[in-house]
């Protein structure tokens, strides 16, 4: 039986799966793509909401506007669509759209993000853009990883050494 180590801090138990879900997947994300995958998936567990968007309209309404609301509008497309395409992949179909379609989405956001964003971000999101299609591998690995883990009925081991059923 398998163990799920629990950590004493969410930023530190976030890096460990995203790590372990790197590992599986034979996947090394740059520094930068690790941490911002490891403090989105922090902010929007605070922010199940974000499935109801509409991806496409989100993107149209963020290029209406300029400069740095620009920019974070654009990265808060691509955030949703990485997690969606993700931890959601069977989303897609349900909304009628082409598998490939939150990536696609996604991929342009965090591109045009970074052309529009004229700061030191915008070499972050040329990176993640670059790089989108193997975060989301890594999130459909732990995806993957949480349904199997699930399933087998495995034990939580928490950081400071108390084991859950």
């Amino acid at each position: 039986m398998r163990k799920l180590v629990l950590h004493s801090t969410d930023t530190s138990q976030w890096h460990a799966l995203v790590s372990e879900a790197q590992a599986h997947a034979n996947i090394r994300l740059g520094e930068s793509s690790e941490s911002y995958l490891v403090f989105l998936l922090m902010r929007f567990t605070q922010k199940p909401q974000f499935v109801e968007s509409i991806i496409a309209l989100e993107f149209l309404e963020a290029i209406q506007v300029c400069g740095r609301v620009q920019a974070n509008r654009l990265s808060e497309v691509g955030d949703k669509s990485l997690l969606l395409c993700g931890l959601f992949p069977g989303l897609a179909t349900k909304r009628c759209v082409q598998p490939d379609y939150f990536s696609a989405m996604g991929q342009a956001a965090y591109l045009t993000a970074s052309v529009s964003h004229g700061s030191q971000l915008a070499a972050l999101y040329s990176q993640l853009g670059g790089e989108f299609k193997l975060m989301q591998q890594v999130l459909q690995t732990m995806r993957s990883d949480c349904i199997r883990f699930a399933r087998e009925g495995s034990s939580i081991l928490c950081s400071y050494g108390t084991t859950l059923q």
